[in-house]
């Protein structure tokens, strides 16, 4: 008898232990912070929105030998995800949900070690062109159960501590890179000679202009029996930004200078210094390439030239795993003592984009005020 009381009177201590425990743990979860970055502000979309850049900055993946990672069916944007097992957080999922460039971005994580996903944002807070701050909060909605909380009362501190280290980690992750300049070194860009199909197209055709027109060059210089000595390019020659136009050359690389002809057109570039950045991944990654190259340019001595190059070197049809794409972006260096005209606003196709959108939320509210 004695021993049954005993085995009673601990289960009713252990329960009670348990409720007492469940009271002290946690009803919800609410994280908010912030850093300064020195910087650019679009490197810190990049690293968030780009899946591909995770494993660089997040302290679960540095801090754990053993941590595991599996892309999912996108890489970057709205619907961009991963999987993930650590130490850390157990075995989970991210995905994005919101993507606005430059400014906003929003994900879930699913973990076993969480009582329910973990909604996470951050908002990106540009402080001049040198520098930002990165603001991240993060909470699990709703309040967790009652007889669940136990289960997490060392969850807060944990998770705190976590994330905060998260944003050390994209701190520390884009400041070495502008600290060796994105790996991007000048060079020499030797004189080149180029025949081929030369625009104004606008910037969200221009995938589709380049598989009409690169085929053309290509059959054109095959009837003309001249061979073509390297992978095709785009010379980009400048924006029209609020247009949403680019004035642009889908080409090919010959031996010789040749003359022009009819819809077709020729165009040599003499010998010059460069920012040359090999870019690996899909043809939207580019755009990583144009901000780092953009920034390291904006903070040096030289002058910005046309045209802007991507050489694709890699042919999808031969390489059917985008991560392996190579394609050589080239800044060259302006020898001429002022700013090519063209050229003398550097922005990225996707700033473009922005703008036009930035143009036509303007417009509705214009015409709501009216």
């Amino acid at each position: 008898m004695n021993r049954k009381w005993l085995i009673v009177g601990g289960l009713i201590v252990v329960v009670f232990a348990y409720f007492l425990a469940c009271f002290f743990g946690p009803a919800s979860y609410k994280y908010s912070s912030e850093i300064k970055i020195d910087g650019p502000y679009k490197m810190a979309y990049i690293a968030i929105n780009d899946i591909k850049d995770w494993p660089r900055w997040i302290s679960w993946a540095k801090d754990d030998p053993g941590f595991k990672f599996s892309k999912g069916g996108r890489e970057h944007f709205i619907g961009a995800n991963f999987s993930f097992e650590c130490k850390a957080l157990g075995e989970g999922y991210v995905e994005i949900e919101e993507s606005f460039q430059d400014s906003l971005v929003t994900a879930i994580m699913k973990s076993d070690k969480l009582p329910s996903k973990l909604n996470l944002n951050w908002q990106i807070i540009p402080e001049g062109t040198k520098s930002l701050f990165l603001k991240m909060n993060a909470r699990i909605p709703g309040r967790i159960e009652f007889w669940k909380r136990a289960w997490y009362i060392g969850m807060p501190a944990t998770l705190d501590a976590t994330l905060q280290n998260d944003l050390e980690g994209i701190k520390t992750y884009i400041e070495q890179l502008v600290k060796t300049e994105f790996g991007i070194q000048k060079s020499s860009f030797t004189e080149k000679h180029y025949i081929g199909i030369l625009d104004i197209i606008v910037n969200s055709k221009i995938p589709q202009y380049y598989a009409k027109s690169l085929p053309k060059v290509y059959k054109f210089l095959d009837s003309l029996g001249v061979k073509f000595v390297g992978p095709p390019v785009g010379l980009i020659f400048g924006w029209e930004a609020k247009l949403g136009q680019v004035l642009i050359m889908a080409a090919l690389p010959v031996e010789k200078p040749m003359p022009n002809y009819t819809g077709y057109t020729s165009y040599t570039i003499k010998p010059t210094d460069c920012y040359k950045l090999e870019n690996y991944g899909s043809y939207t990654s580019l755009r990583n390439a144009h901000t780092k190259l953009t920034y390291i340019m904006d903070n040096s001595p030289y002058i910005l030239g046309a045209p802007i190059i991507e050489e694709y070197v890699t042919s999808p049809s031969q390489e059917p795993d985008t991560s392996k794409w190579l394609t050589n972006v080239y800044y060259l260096f302006d020898n001429t003592g002022g700013y090519a005209k063209s050229l003398e606003r550097k922005y990225t196709l996707e700033d473009v984009i922005k703008m036009e959108e930035q143009d036509r939320r303007k417009n509705i509210i214009e015409s709501l005020i009216r």
